[in-house]
């Protein structure tokens, strides 16, 4: 549960209601015209509409304000997108000094909502767009309802965000070593582990050599949440009894902690874990030191050195699992930051509609092109009547297109043309779509927890803490539940208590 309350709550912000008060015009809300604006539509104006936005960069060189994908997308959505990109190490520092200024654009990324936030949007200083998603199909078709919810407040919605896939987790393995020990791909937990022993202890890769270890796993403990699904446990809540409880006091939180305890015991995994970064457990990997490994099943599109220092590597991934109540993964949260409107600087009605407009646009099928493919004889040729790439082209197409994919598609893609893509790609995706109807959501997902937000840090380093130390055989059975306890009492409780308040109103639970 620590390790998805990371992922649901990123870095806090340090944003004051007063600064939001200035980037709001100290209004209070809502432009009494706004509602009597009629809606307009980028597709239907003469002149390019201008958006002003604030995004994270994900790469050292942000694109650049000509940039020949983004000109495609503005020539496609007949808009001047005018993006002010910000390094993601320094774009909360960016946007506090943005929102002290006044001088908030039309669209701003959130990447997390704490709790000054979440006032101002109580406040009125955002729109709310629910009201509007109707009148945008592709963009309400592009979006997944059970996210939507989760990312309401209070029953409503004031943003757009980006997808990502549901299915957040896997097991990557060599499978050139299991068809080197004569064993089958693992489909239930035991498979799994015996998996790993041998991948460990009977020379899977026919050197001679006591070089190998079944199972890279990481200081995060990336794979915990694939194997606790596996083991019957929830989705950072259990629900019994009509009440939210924590996943902290189930058996099968235990359980999981107990099969990586039971690894470590045999050293049949990384001794170092609790140190082990995640690129340096692909980096072992790729040096054929590793066997398996988990988390998001597209990681096993990130070990082309691998294939380079040894041609006859072969991955499989896989996202299913048999376990205690069948197949069942865990959903992720399924967005990766979201859009709002401050209503400082998106003043009317009509603007509003216009940058929906926008965003309902790129949610067409040819816009979704554009981010999943590029610009055709730079990033892809067609080939049989469907794009394909030449590795140089894929290369290109790393290096220009992803980093736009991944900060301005809302979509998840998935109406995208399907072209010739590479068979590793194909493998995830598969996987992933596998298990689609096997995901367990987060039954407190779209609830707030004050509690939560200003401890979110100390609460799950407490659990943290406690997991890797059982884990390492410094705490027992009664260690573990005592961490527990002090969890509780440090504000557990309390975060408990306010999720439950919101759960027994919800209708829609």
């Amino acid at each position: 549960m620590a390790s998805q309350m990371n992922r649901l709550r990123k870095p806090v912000l340090s944003l004051t209601v007063a600064g939001l008060m200035v980037a709001a015009g100290c209004s209070g809300g809502t432009d009494k015209s706004a509602g009597q604006e009629k809606a307009a539509d980028t597709g239907k104006s003469q002149e390019p509409f201008k958006i002003t936005m604030m995004n994270q960069s994900i790469v050292a060189e942000p694109p650049r304000p000509d940039d020949p994908v983004i000109a495609a997308i503005e020539k496609y959505t007949n808009t001047k997108l005018e993006i002010q990109w910000v390094p993601g190490t320094t774009y909360t520092d960016k946007l506090n000094a943005t929102i002290a200024a006044g001088s908030l654009p039309m669209v701003v990324l959130l990447q997390s909502r704490p709790q000054t936030v979440i006032n101002a949007i109580r406040s009125g200083y955002f729109w709310e767009i629910g009201p509007y998603l109707k009148d945008y199909p592709n963009l309400e078709r592009s979006l997944n309802k059970q996210v939507l919810k989760n990312v309401s407040l209070d029953g409503k919605l004031y943003s757009i965000f980006r997808s990502r896939a549901l299915v957040g987790d896997g097991v990557i393995f060599r499978k050139d070593w299991l068809d080197n020990l004569g064993m089958k791909a693992p489909t239930n937990i035991d498979e799994l582990y015996n998996t790993i022993k041998a991948f460990t202890l009977n020379d899977p890769d026919k050197n001679g050599k006591n070089d190998t270890i079944g199972f890279a796993e990481e200081m995060s403990l990336r794979g915990f949440n694939f194997l606790l699904a596996a083991f019957g446990g929830g989705n950072q809540w259990d629900v019994k009894d009509g009440k939210l409880q924590s996943v902290y006091y189930s058996q099968a939180y235990l359980d999981t902690l107990n099969f990586y305890r039971k690894l470590y015991e045999e050293k049949l995994m990384n001794q170092d874990f609790a140190l082990a970064t995640r690129p340096q457990n692909i980096d072992n990997m790729d040096k054929g030191q590793y066997g398996v490994r988990m988390g998001d099943p597209d990681q096993i599109t990130r070990h082309s050195q691998l294939f380079k220092s040894n041609p006859k590597a072969e991955l499989e991934v896989t996202s299913t699992l048999n376990g205690k109540n069948g197949v069942r993964v865990l959903m992720d949260t399924g967005y990766t930051g979201e859009f709002v409107f401050p209503k400082s600087s998106v003043k009317t009605e009509a603007q509003l509609r216009q940058i929906l407009a926008y965003f309902d646009k790129i949610s067409e099928d040819a816009g979704q092109n554009i981010f999943e493919w590029g610009l055709e004889g730079v990033h892809y040729t067609m080939q049989n009547g469907k794009p394909a790439r030449t590795q140089e082209q894929q290369d290109k197409y790393n290096s220009e297109v992803i980093q736009l994919e991944q900060t301005l598609q809302v979509s998840d893609g998935s109406r995208a043309v399907e072209g010739v893509i590479d068979p590793y790609v194909k493998k995830y995706k598969d996987a992933k779509n596998a298990v689609a109807n096997n995901l367990v959501p987060n039954p407190a997902a779209s609830y707030t927890s004050d509690t939560l937000n200003q401890k979110s840090a100390e609460l799950n380093k407490m659990i943290n803490d406690a997991r890797v130390k059982y884990i390492m055989g410094q705490l027992d059975e009664a260690g573990w539940k005592s961490a527990v306890d002090s969890w509780s009492k440090a504000g557990g409780d309390k975060v408990t208590q306010e999720l439950n308040e919101q759960y027994a109103k919800d209708p829609n639970k």
